[in-house]
């Protein structure tokens, strides 16, 4: 006798939008658009900006929400959306709710992580950035060690 599994289908849901630029092409705009998603969260949290080809934003998904001081990350929650959205390439950003934009040694083993799951599912993460609460910004892909 055979056995029924449920059938599932995948898909996002819309919960709103915000404003960012249209076309994130550059780090200045990257950090900006981040710091407007991101700058005022009382505790850290990371999101995932969806790109297309072109570098045009075609949605922005949160991944976690941590706690005063940190915030887990997982490549499968990271790039679940991009995979479900068909996105060619991702920003990746999370804050600092301390005010201190330096990155941390786990900042930049996250970091090291993503890019090594990007690169096996072929999503290109154009950047990782950092913001704190005071409107200050930062890429990781400019501080590598």
């Amino acid at each position: 006798m055979p056995a029924y599994v449920p059938v599932y289908r995948c898909s996002l849901v819309r919960d709103g939008s915000v404003p960012v630029e249209p076309k994130l092409d550059s780090t200045t705009k990257a950090c900006a658009a981040c710091n407007s998603l991101l700058g005022d969260s009382p505790c850290e949290q990371l999101v995932v900006v969806l790109l297309d080809t072109k570098h045009r934003v075609i949605g922005v998904c949160p991944v976690t929400v941590g706690t005063l001081d940190a915030s887990m990350v997982h490549p499968r929650e990271v790039f679940r959306p991009a995979v479900i959205h068909n996105a060619s390439a991702v920003i990746i950003a999370h804050n600092h709710p301390s005010g201190d934009l330096t990155p941390s040694r786990e900042d930049f083993t996250a970091m090291r992580r993503l890019d090594e799951a990007a690169d096996i599912m072929g999503i290109r993460v154009l950047d990782f950035i950092v913001v704190d609460d005071q409107g200050r910004s930062a890429s990781l892909r400019e501080e590598k060690p």
